[in-house]
Order: C-alpha cells, then structure tokens, then sequence
C-alpha cells in the first residue's frame, strides 16, 4: 500500500522501537561492565543526537579517538546516525563494516540484530531484495541459537523480514513457511506473556504479512492472512499501554487493506464498508494513511477522488524531505500525472508533465552525486583498495547509463503526451469554427 520504502523502513523502525537497549542478559556473550558500558555510550549517542546528528558524530568521533568506543560500535552508530540523516548509501557502508566478523554479536547481540535489521532494510529499499534476504538469512542463523526471550522475539521478526523479501522475489513458497513459523512464534509468546511489547511486535508482524501480499498482488493469501492480522491488532489496541495513535494506526491499516482485498475478490460493498470504517477511525488524517488511502483509490479507479487527493500527497513529499529523485518522480509525481488524467483535469496533467520534464536533469545530478558519495565514502576507509573502488566505479557507469535510458523514455512519454494536447486543441479549435 505504501511505497516500499516507507513500508519497510517503517517496519524496521516499528519493530525496533519496541526493544530496549541491553547487552549482558540478553547476549551470553558480554559481561556486566560491557552492558553498563554499552547502555551509557547509546544513552550518550541518543542524548547528542536529539540536539543534532553533527553533534552526535562529533560524540563518536570523540570516543573513537581516544579509543573508548570499540570499532564495531563505531560503525554502528554512525551508520545508525546516517540512518537517521537518510543519507542511506553512507549508513549501507557504516553497517556492513559493523557486521564484519563477529565482533559487534561480542559486543551486543541486539545491536547485531538492529545493524541487520536495518541493512537489510536499507538494501531492500533500493532494489536489492536478494542481498537483503541473504543479510537477514545470516542474522537469524545466529538468533536462532539464542534462547532469551528477546531472542526468541527477534527471530520471528527476522523470519517475518525474510519472508516479506522473499514474497518480492517470487519465493512463496519459503516466504509463507517462514511467515507461518513467525506467526506461531509470536502467538506462543504472546500466551505465556502479554506484555505490551510482545503484542506489539504480535500486530506489527501480522500486519505486514498482509501488507506483504497485497503489495504483491496475492489477494488470495491476503485474505487468508485477514482473521490473523485482525485478531492480533484487538488484542493490542484492548492493552491499556497502547495509544490512540496506535490504536487509529492499526486498526485502521488492517482496515484499507482489507477493503483492498474485498476490492479484488469483487466484494465492492464489504471493500466499501471497509474503506469507510478506516477513514472514521482517522486513518486518513496521518501520512502512511493517506498513502494507503490513495493506493485504494487507484485501485478502485476512483480518479476524481484521487484528483482531490494529490496535493496531500504531494505535500507528504515536502513532510518527508523525499529530494527530488527518481523515487519522487516515481511515487509522486507519476501517480499524480495519472490521477489528473483519467480524472479529465488534462490542464493540471500537463502541468506535472511540465514539472517531470524540467526536473530531470536535477534528479540525474542527484542520483550521480548519491553513487559518487558512496566511492567516496570507500575511498576515505583505512581498509579501501583499488580493486573496489574501481569495481564501484564501473558500476555506477553502468548505472548512470540506466538512468539515461530510463529518463529519455521519460522524455518522451512526456512528449508523446504534449503532442497530443496539441493536437486536442487544434481539433477543439477546427470544430468551433
């Protein structure tokens, strides 16, 4: 329903929100002086990173270099700063130099959990589904051999990860084996404890398996996946530690993509019903709603009322500081181009169309200035070699010859379209005379 960007950074960040820093207890690995010392260092990091992530790299830098920080979780917070910056081919970096060896699982196994949560979020925003089914495949080889309950936890959240990888690569098999064996994980541990972080990580699992099929068109295993995702959802909203932003987020997400699926099984009234029931709740009065929202309607083809809904949309771009991207061309202004078009509002459609074809040298200069960012990154570490950097280099020539092709055809579906208006009007004029 969302973007797959959004969807999957906003499970990783969902998931990881519920789990509290700890190294000792939970790992086996460390010592109580490791965990202190590890707890004080993320509350220092955390604390300098509310003022500014300069201030919080600056933090790092300082520690690094009087060696109070070790190497892994340097990699790791700064990656984790990146992150947050979303400067994401610098975190990807940071990250996979933090999971190298073996020695930030010594250090902390949950932040061996969240590096490879999030680089394997950050690797499946971008495309590369494979490579992040293979980071979070290695992550849950080792959580699987931890016994702790937040171990247990994390590695049904990382067979729920593999599986949602998994359903974009055409695996639906290992993906619904994997999704089965996470939803029967979550339920056991919610049963022999209820706490507001196991429900909520019981909801957020169940709700992007379904997210997961719709998002690939498997409306059939969608609807099987519907009962799961609302019962999960009730017991977490009926928990008094949930919030109403939660609760509106939840019971609402289930909602629109329920009423997708009653859409594509030809149940338009229950679909309706469905739509209504998410829109009462306010779920279209939040960000991730309104994308929701907008997708449903696409679906639909309700394009008058999609029409009516694009600035919003737009405007989400603005909210999130999307740059200007082929991401943005590609879930906005695309989307919004299509909207105005079928919904008869070719004035404004051509309008976008403008705004496509003027921005395209920004958005190539924006793709090559991020590839360029990234050798740069790799040629300022100790351990970079001239065999990688090349390696980099060639490929971001063949990916900078990609994005050449794919904007010319860009160029000119715009063309093709403004010629079109011309010849409309030209009819539009020969007929009144």
């Amino acid at each position: 329903m969302l973007s797959l960007k959004f969807r999957i950074l906003y499970l990783s960040m969902s998931v990881c929100a519920g789990m509290l820093l700890s190294c000792g207890d939970h790992s086996g690995h460390a010592d109580k002086e490791c965990m202190v010392r590890n707890q004080q260092l993320d509350s220092l990091v955390q604390s300098r990173l509310n003022v500014s992530p300069a201030v919080a790299l600056a933090s790092i830098d300082s520690l690094d270099s009087i060696g109070q920080m070790p190497p892994s979780l340097v990699c790791y917070y700064r990656g984790n700063v990146y992150n947050h910056m979303e400067q994401r081919a610098t975190a990807e970096l940071y990250f996979k130099k933090a999971l190298e060896g073996d020695a930030l699982q010594k250090e902390s196994m949950l932040l061996f959990y969240k590096a490879s949560d999030y680089l394997s979020s950050i690797l499946a925003n971008r495309g590369d589904h494979a490579e992040a089914l293979n980071v979070a495949t290695r992550c849950y080889e080792i959580s699987r051999q931890d016994i702790t309950s937040e171990g247990q936890r994390w590695t049904a959240v990382i067979l729920h990860a593999m599986g949602y990888f998994q359903t974009q690569l055409g695996m639906n098999e290992e993906a619904e084996k994997n999704f089965s064996m996470a939803y029967i994980a979550l339920s056991q541990m919610v049963a022999a404890d209820s706490c507001y972080d196991n429900l909520l990580t019981y909801a957020r699992v169940s709700y992007n398996i379904l997210d997961a099929y719709t998002t690939t068109s498997q409306y059939g295993k969608a609807l099987e996946w519907v009962p799961s995702a609302e019962k999960a959802v009730e017991r977490l909203v009926k928990n008094p530690q949930c919030s109403e932003q939660n609760k509106v987020m939840y019971l609402g997400g289930v909602a629109i993509h329920k009423a997708l699926v009653m859409l594509k099984q030809g149940a338009d009234s229950s679909a309706e019903e469905c739509y209504r029931k998410a829109r009462d709740l306010g779920h279209f009065n939040n960000a991730y709603g309104i994308m929701d929202q907008s997708y449903f309607l696409r679906q639909a083809g309700r394009w008058d009322e999609l029409a009516d809904l694009m600035p919003k949309v737009d405007s989400l771009a603005k909210v999130w500081n999307v740059p200007l991207c082929l991401l943005y061309v590609r879930e906005y202004m695309v989307p919004q181009f299509n909207a105005y078009m079928k919904s008869g509002r070719k004035e404004q459609a051509q309008e976008v169309a403008e705004r496509m074809a003027a921005s395209i040298d920004s958005v190539m200069s924006y793709e090559v200035n991020q590839k360029m960012k990234e050798i740069a990154v790799i040629t300022e570490r100790k351990d970079a070699n001239l065999a990688l950097v090349k390696q980099e280099l060639m490929e971001t020539y063949r990916w900078v010859k990609i994005l050449g092709i794919m904007l010319s055809l860009l160029i000119l579906a715009i063309l093709a379209y403004s010629v079109y208006c011309f010849v409309q009007k030209k009819k539009e004029k020969s007929n009144t005379i």
